[in-house]
């Protein structure tokens, strides 16, 4: 069990940094949008809030088992 939890956790972490590195620059919306906190979510933001989460989460599940 605990190999298949580090497994997914550098299988998250790889995936994670990918995602990261694939979103647009902020410093080019923030000029156009004055009020960024109403933009609505992209796709690939509330992607990288679910592998951010699923990360945290099989990253406590390994701490309890271990």
């Amino acid at each position: 069990m605990e190999n298949l939890l580090v497994v997914a956790l550098v299988a998250l972490a790889v995936i994670m940094i990918v995602v990261i590195l694939l979103q647009p620059d902020r410093s080019q919306g923030l000029a156009k949008n004055s009020n960024v906190l109403d933009q609505e979510k992209e796709g690939i933001e509330k992607f990288t809030e679910y592998i951010a989460a699923a990360f945290l989460i099989v990253a406590v599940l390994f701490q309890i088992i271990r």
